[in-house]
């Protein structure tokens, strides 16, 4: 049996749980929005140099917003992106 209060607290918790998640996916998409014009080179110029399209550094939103942005144009982080590109290529020998 309940005893009251017990209600209330599940309902808060499923709200707060709500909030959260909704408050994640508002920064998600400040995240997105940062770079979405830029274009290939200017994300790799910016995640070498470590500088935004002003040439200042990246604050640890941006550097987010550029993993982001990354991820959108080349399908992986930078580094492993980098590592991609620099393995050799391997060809298969049929006998």
């Amino acid at each position: 049996m309940l005893r009251c209060g017990e209600i209330a607290t599940v309902e808060n918790s499923v709200s707060a749980y709500w909030f959260v998640l909704d408050s994640h996916f508002a920064h998600h998409a400040q995240q997105v929005g940062r770079f979405r014009d830029a274009n290939r080179r200017d994300v790799r110029r910016m995640w070498k140099a470590q500088n935004n399209e002003h040439g200042e550094p990246l604050s640890d939103f941006e550097r987010k917003a550029l993993i982001e942005r990354h991820c959108e144009l080349f399908g992986a982080w930078p580094e492993l992106a980098e590592h991609r590109r620099n393995l050799p290529v391997m060809h298969s020998v049929h006998p």
